[in-house]
């Protein structure tokens, strides 16, 4: 009975680790499909990503407005954990933005920027796991 039973994940307490928790829930169930269309090079339906983009930026924001400076106070270390979590958020909706102003078109997309961008974004969170065992976090 107990072989097939869900482990339960329960949620962080810090708040980075929280934000953290959440931008990984985002890559891991929204925007799956999508960063393996555009790593494989081939062309995303343009109103279906907009609807799904829409509501991912809707979050990311939601994130960012609950890491900022103003909603949130921590340390020093924390603090540069912070601005590196905020910029990776940045830099993946930056991302899909100039991809969305190229209508989603691998070429256009090549051209205009690396299209190893998207994995340089995706492996900044190994450094962020770094910097979150560094402030001792319980989410990594």
């Amino acid at each position: 009975m107990g072989l097939f039973k869900r482990n339960k994940v329960e949620e962080p307490k810090n708040p980075l680790g929280y934000a953290l928790y959440k931008y990984d829930k985002i890559i891991n169930r929204d925007l799956k499909k999508i960063i393996k269309i555009v790593t494989l090079k081939k062309k995303l339906d343009f109103k279906r990503t907009n609807i799904i983009l829409e509501d991912v930026f809707y979050k990311l924001d939601a994130i960012l407005d609950s890491i900022s400076k103003d909603n949130l106070k921590i340390d020093y270390m924390s603090d540069k954990t912070r601005d590196y979590l905020i910029s990776m958020i940045q830099d993946l909706k930056n991302f899909f933005e100039k991809a969305k102003a190229n209508n989603y078109e691998p070429e256009k997309i090549k051209i205009g920027m690396k299209i190893s961008g998207l994995t340089v974004i995706l492996n900044r969170r190994e450094e962020i796991k770094k910097k979150m065992k560094d402030i001792g976090s319980d989410y990594l």
